[in-house]
């Protein structure tokens, strides 16, 4: 039986998401910051706790151990921007309905050909240098910069130049119109580190952040332990004009075994958890002390094959492999009843979702053809990897079983979570098993990366130019319907190509202590802790 989610407050709604504000685009649109931003979430039966001073320490669960703190070189989408954001703050923030509000920038205005950002006034940075046009200059010419190397570059590509005409000014010049620019903006790419710091600390920065966000960095202890205290300068105040943070501390525990953390948030030593499988979360649905909130975050798991040697460059072979799995069956072991099937990283609810798009049926006997077909003996000896992390050793061990029912002899390695990524990124690996929470605003931000040939996460060492160009046409339309044509034929290459295989995307809900109330959430799910408090 599912399990029923419930909260004291109503599930905000998790339609479709919108297209891009058309003023984004438009010759001298200005945008200003108005309204409530994001999405807060109250626990119940908390009591009030006093948010004047700065006080109490949230405790976190998080399974995923970020590998860098320097937003320009983060990698790990889908979770490391819920510790950035303790630190870091971004020119702007985007509202769920997918419009801008001001952060460090004030206001804006947008044309095909540049944007000018207006800079908040005596911003300063943790290390008391003062964040002006200068420092926002500095970071974005350093994402752009090939040398860095940074996982962001391609999210500024269109951008021509950035210069500062004054100390609160910046202005981006453009080779081509970019309607997705502003959404960049307000996610890594746009966050601002201090220069001084950046120089300072060189590759080891990543290990020392330093922005200007609600907290600062205190210790950093790895496969441990994560502090961060509270910024007594943040420029962000509360509606009623009291400071921000409320909290006086953050500590973020890595703790990588979901039964752990399910039972440190049973007895109260972590208050929120990052993620936890069903199969732990639905134990905790009766205890009046714990908040599962279910926010529309879906975990989609998938298999990348590795396109540039080994067995899977063989179109013929990918075919084999795509065959040889049973989605539903890897879905049930994984999480039960809590997980929907879809052929993509495209939720049902996602505009962009092509229902006709449907991967190879499992069909153990094709899969066999298809491996005799390729001219390959049986036992095809193949290298899965994937993170020790539950419950992605059961999956491995499901693939495997499924894998050698057809001729392959596979052999699944398990490592740490950095180990999986350097494999990964050399390319190590003849198929590997992740996982991408999802949705994402905008398709771009879920696409782009995985699947461009230059993409920072383009494990399967893709180079289609086919499947670039309908990419590149997807991100730089501004008319819903040609960017739905574009992506829906994107993702149709993809799955007719088995260049990945999707496998069941996970339910994912918000889960936390009722004392704790005001967590904020970025519009794909990443928390914002600015306004948090813990209460009774």
């Amino acid at each position: 039986m599912s399990l029923s989610f419930r909260s004291s407050r109503s599930t905000p709604p998790s339609g479709p998401a919108p297209e891009l504000p058309r003023r984004a685009v438009l010759v001298g649109a200005v945008a200003t910051a108005a309204g409530a931003a994001l999405v807060t979430l109250t626990g119940c039966g908390s009591s009030d706790s006093s948010s004047s001073g700065g006080s109490g320490t949230l405790t976190a669960g998080f399974d995923n151990e970020p590998v860098t703190l320097d937003p320009a070189l983060s990698a790990a989408i889908s979770s490391d921007r819920n510790v950035l954001n303790l630190f870091f703050d971004a020119l702007l923030r985007q509202r769920p309905d997918g419009s801008f509000e001001a952060a460090l920038a004030t206001k804006w205005q947008q044309t095909e050909k540049e944007v000018t950002f207006t800079l908040r006034d005596g911003v300063k940075f943790h290390d008391g240098t003062t964040c002006n046009a200068e420092a926002v200059v500095h970071n974005l010419r350093r994402v752009m910069d090939p040398k860095t190397l940074s996982t962001k570059a391609s999210a500024l590509a269109k951008v021509a130049s950035v210069e500062a005409p004054d100390a609160r000014t910046v202005k981006l010049r453009l080779k081509a119109p970019d309607p997705l620019l502003l959404t960049h903006l307000a996610h890594e790419a746009g966050m601002i580190a201090s220069p001084a710091a950046l120089e300072k600390h060189g590759k080891d920065f990543g290990r020392h952040p330093v922005g200007t966000g609600p907290f600062t960095f205190s210790v950093w202890r790895s496969k441990v332990q994560l502090t961060a205290e509270r910024n007594s300068a943040y420029w962000a105040k509360a509606a009623d004009g009291s400071s921000l943070p409320k909290l006086g501390k953050v500590v973020v525990r890595f703790v990588t075994e979901p039964k752990v953390l399910r039972a440190e948030l049973s007895t109260g030593g972590v208050q929120l958890v990052r993620s936890l499988p069903p199969e732990e979360y639905e134990q905790l649905a009766d205890d009046k002390h714990i908040v599962i909130k279910d926010t529309g975050v879906r975990r989609s798991y998938y298999v990348a094959l590795n396109t540039t040697a080994g067995p899977f460059k063989d179109a013929k072979v990918r075919v084999a492999f795509a065959r040889a799995v049973d989605r539903h069956a890897v879905g049930k072991a994984a999480a039960g009843d809590e997980y929907d099937i879809a052929p993509s990283f495209a939720t049902s609810s996602d505009w962009f979702y092509d229902g006709s798009i449907a991967p190879l049926p499992y069909d153990p006997a094709a899969a066999a053809a298809a491996l005799k077909d390729a001219g390959l003996p049986s036992g095809v000896p193949i290298t899965l990897v994937a993170r020790r992390r539950a419950p992605d050793p059961t999956i491995a061990e499901l693939l495997q079983s499924q894998l050698t029912a057809v001729g392959f002899t596979p052999k699944a390695e398990v490592l740490e979570f950095q180990t999986q990524l350097d494999r990964m990124k050399k390319r190590d690996f003849d198929a590997a098993l992740l996982v991408v929470d999802i949705p994402r605003l905008d398709p771009s931000l879920s696409f782009n990366p995985y699947f461009t040939s230059s993409g920072s996460n383009n494990w399967s060492g893709l180079n289609d130019s086919v499947l670039d160009a309908l990419l590149a046409d997807g991100a730089a339309s501004t008319d819903r319907s040609e960017r739905k044509k574009a992506y829906a034929d994107a993702q149709r290459r993809i799955i007719d190509n088995n260049y990945w295989v999707f496998l069941h995307q996970a339910k994912s809900p918000l889960i936390h202590s009722s004392s704790l109330k005001g967590i904020q959430l970025d519009v794909d799910g990443q928390w914002r802790l600015a306004e948090a408090e813990l209460g009774a």
